[in-house]
């Protein structure tokens, strides 16, 4: 049930009000966050990692050893093609520091945590799993945050938000790992509204237990807790999936709070899980269709939720032969085709209308919508003046909405209003609807491209370009084989 009162809201959702327009990155603001580009993780493209540091353009992904203080940021800006981008900002307040007195505000000079590398330690793991440059000190992903204090204490809120084309919408959520090597006396934790999930995991079994705990409080926030380590080349990743009570005002701001303390010094790595998206591939001057796609599910990652009343919460051992993390699952359920869209992170142009296929974790040939037999013919087949070209189009969909399709027929590089034809999709589970076009008088005999759009609100996918809610986008090029031209030169043999 929750599921599709999720799906059923999520126009009002994933995007906020058209008047809510703000540039979230500050004029000036280094732009620094970035998605790992080497590692062992098979989530690498959900993971945006927060980085920290930077102090000039040549900072491109932070800097080392820099100290962090209230106000301290990082921001993403990603090209989604058209002049639109997806920003980031994510900003860290209420930053404190264990006392004899009990908790101080950090002062605004710092000295209490920094900004850290993966790999500089001998013993960290999360460099193994999410890079860039490569692993130990070529790694240049400053995703870490470190207490400077021998045994030191800090905590503090980080205060998240994203746009599209200025407008809010929604991350999916955020993300903690032990960025150096959590040793027995130390720990940290991240507390928010939402379900964690244990989804990356290094293990070194002769070395000793790493355990985590998860609680649940009375205000219904759920806490992820990592108690104790080895030191030694051990580690983990947690994913949150926020809830909806997460999301905070028209600008759909989320917080978290997080906490570490070191036996000697530890650090975390903290990061988010953009919206995801799905983009058209066509060339370029076709225009850009982003739909907004429904977040991801967690699956069991074995480590049960204590409440707020348990006396006695159960620990577990990540660090075990038997023990066995968890993963994200799409949680699209209205899709083209025979397979649910994945989610991309740039945009997406091929010659070939081939860009989506051949990215993201989606199987091969996940644009499947386009009927086989339209794919490539002669022009004598459907192409001819008046012909109807009729296409029998699959789709998958818990809520009903409606299809639109595009041919470029006059071959002048875009998708125009009189190529459209729209047709109404009832819900089903593995349904099709017909689309039919008539070959108007100045269509041009040569390959083309045809654009699908599957969304909820008619007005959005009517369109064949813009942002619309849920659903999927499909381009295919369409291979027309024209008349046979002979060489004058060559000698006909059939003369």
């Amino acid at each position: 049930m929750r599921k599709y009162l999720y799906i059923g809201l999520l126009a009002l959702l994933l995007i906020g009000s058209n008047a809510y327009s703000q540039d979230i990155i500050p004029k000036g603001a280094f732009i620094t966050a970035a998605y790992a580009t080497g590692g062992s993780s098979q989530h690498k493209d959900k993971v945006l990692w927060l980085t920290w540091g930077a102090q000039s353009v040549y900072d491109t992904y932070g800097k080392h050893n820099v100290q962090i203080v209230n106000g301290s940021a990082s921001y993403a800006k990603i090209d989604l093609g058209g002049g639109r981008f997806l920003k980031i900002a994510a900003v860290i307040s209420n930053l404190e520091y264990a006392s004899g007195k009990g908790w101080s505000s950090v002062p605004e000079w710092g000295g209490y945590l920094n900004s850290y590398a993966p790999g500089n330690y001998s013993g960290d793991s999360m460099d193994d799993m999410y890079n860039i440059g490569g692993t130990g000190t070529r790694n240049k992903l400053i995703s870490g945050l470190r207490n400077t204090q021998i045994a030191g204490q800090v905590r503090f809120t980080i205060t998240a938000k994203a746009t599209i084309e200025d407008k809010p919408v929604r991350l999916s959520g955020m993300v903690i790992g032990d960025a150096e090597s959590l040793a027995e006396k130390e720990q940290f934790y991240a507390i928010g509204s939402g379900d964690w999930t244990i989804v990356d995991l290094q293990k070194n079994l002769s070395k000793g237990a790493y355990e985590v705990l998860k609680t649940k409080d009375a205000k219904g926030l759920t806490k992820l807790h990592f108690l104790n380590g080895n030191d030694k080349d051990t580690g983990a990743v947690a994913f949150m999936t926020f809830n909806n009570d997460a999301y905070k005002g028209n600008g759909y701001e989320v917080q978290f709070d997080v906490y570490l303390k070191g036996g000697g010094l530890t650090a975390i790595a903290l990061g988010l899980i953009p919206p995801s998206l799905d983009m058209g591939d066509a060339p370029e001057s076709y225009g850009d269709a982003i739909h907004m796609l429904e977040s991801y599910v967690p699956t069991n990652d074995n480590v049960s939720v204590n409440e707020v009343s348990d006396r006695e919460p159960v620990k577990v051992n990540l660090n075990s032969d038997a023990y066995k993390v968890g993963n994200l699952q799409s949680g699209i359920n209205n899709y083209l085709g025979t397979t649910a869209a994945d989610g991309d992170t740039q945009k997406m142009y091929s010659k070939d209308a081939l860009g989506d296929d051949n990215s993201g974790t989606a199987v091969p040939n996940e644009e499947d919508a386009w009927p086989e037999k339209l794919r490539r013919f002669s022009h004598k087949l459907f192409y001819k003046k008046g012909d109807k070209i009729e296409a029998e189009i699959g789709y998958t969909a818990f809520k009903e909405g409606w299809i639109s399709g595009w041919i470029d027929f006059n071959q002048n590089g875009v998708f125009d209003d009189d190529e459209r034809v729209t047709v109404f999709a009832p819900k089903a589970d593995k349904g099709s609807v017909k689309m039919v076009w008539t070959v108007p008088v100045n269509r041009v005999i040569r390959s083309t491209f045809v654009r699908l759009r599957f969304g909820y609100n008619e007005s959005e996918v009517k369109s064949p370009i813009g942002i619309a809610t849920g659903g999927e986008v499909e381009d295919h090029k369409i291979y027309i084989l024209g008349p046979a031209r002979s060489n004058p030169m060559l000698p006909n043999k059939s003369r």
